[in-house]
């Protein structure tokens, strides 16, 4: 999955709100990722997530 990743790194985070995360690497939006999830928390944030699969959007 990083190879694939690699192919996409971005510059700077394309979020509307900061989040302060080290290490962190933001990638353009080219893939979809198939998650499964609990619930999401008052904060907007995934409970007991767990990621399925990646696809890449090779419409753009």
């Amino acid at each position: 999955m990083r190879k694939q990743l690699d192919t996409v790194v971005s510059p700077k985070s394309k979020l509307t709100r900061p989040i302060r995360k080290p290490k962190t690497t933001w990638v353009e939006p080219k893939f979809f990722a198939d998650v499964e999830y609990r619930d999401i928390t008052s904060e907007g944030l995934l409970r007991a997530s767990s990621f399925k699969g990646l696809s890449r959007d090779d419409k753009s």
